[in-house]
């Protein structure tokens, strides 16, 4: 099962149509492929996924009303969605690899990233302007979520399958079932959708699928584009002939995420966070 260091023990988006609504460099070095892990899946899959589920319950409770929450809060629904898939029969090929290994693996990073944060210790790019903007701008939820998702797709995403392998042992893809993850996602979004209305920001019912469609498939298409994209530089990455093409790509890496993370959180409007501190802390947690 998942072991959890510390005291606090890859995502859906929530909210494109509510930026939408308000809209009309090189970071730290890249991790080695062999450091993906620091925790692990001991035992069968299923557990190792509530392990993780509980693990993200555990930040977002203990970070209550900060607006970091939204990101493990949604995670949350990930995880449970992740969970009913694996109750049914044959959601994928190689369970182990990807709710298993892949879901941990990718757990690992994120729990990194927060933990380094909140001892003052350096971050990524991409980590650092979402962890910024949840402590000092007059942003939304919907807008800490996709900031959170990027870093965590974007930026950890290929590393996390470099250091897994893109193929099984007897050398055939695992991309089949990393397509598969996207349904995952998809059924994960109006629940999380709504609870992080409920829970943090009101405006992020603007991109509650029941009444707005649009909204659901419109973020289906940003996570496809980015899980496509972190696909491929996990395949720079493992094709890299050597030390120095390896960090050209992690460059690319840590350029991109950090690129879509400054697009993401330009929009501000003023006076912002008191309203969702407000209403946050008006609301039973």
């Amino acid at each position: 099962m998942v072991r959890q260091p510390g005291r606090t023990r890859a995502f859906v988006t929530v909210a494109m149509a509510a930026v939408l609504t308000l809209t009309g460099g090189t970071a730290a070095a890249a991790p080695r492929a062999a450091e993906a892990g620091r925790l692990s899946c001991q035992g069968p899959v299923p557990g190792c996924v509530q392990d993780v589920r509980r693990v993200l319950e555990d930040v977002r409770d203990e970070l209550r009303c900060d607006h970091r929450a939204p990101f493990p809060a949604i995670s949350v629904h990930l995880q449970r969605s992740l969970e009913r898939a694996l109750a049914g029969d044959g959601a994928f090929e190689e369970p182990s690899w990807l709710a298993g290994d892949l879901n941990t693996g990718f757990l690992n990073l994120y729990l990194d990233a927060y933990e380094a944060d909140q001892a003052g210790r350096p971050v990524p790019e991409a980590w650092r302007a979402a962890f910024h903007a949840a402590r000092t701008a007059d942003v939304n939820a919907g807008q800490d979520v996709l900031l959170g998702a990027n870093a965590h797709i974007q930026r950890d995403m290929p590393y996390v399958i470099a250091g897994l392998g893109l193929t099984r042992p007897d050398g055939t893809s695992r991309k089949a079932d990393y397509d598969r993850f996207q349904q995952v996602l998809d059924r994960a979004y109006g629940p999380a959708v709504r609870d992080v209305a409920r829970r943090y920001d009101p405006l992020v019912a603007l991109a509650d699928d029941r009444w707005n469609p649009i909204a659901g498939h419109t973020a289906s298409q940003l996570f496809r584009m980015w899980r496509e994209q972190a696909w491929e530089h996990a395949r720079q990455l493992t094709g890299a002939p050597d030390r120095a093409a390896r960090d050209r790509v992690a460059r690319r890496i840590e350029t991109n995420a950090g690129q879509w993370a400054r697009l993401l959180g330009a929009v501000r409007v003023p006076g912002y966070r008191t309203v969702r501190d407000t209403y946050c802390l008006s609301r039973p947690l």
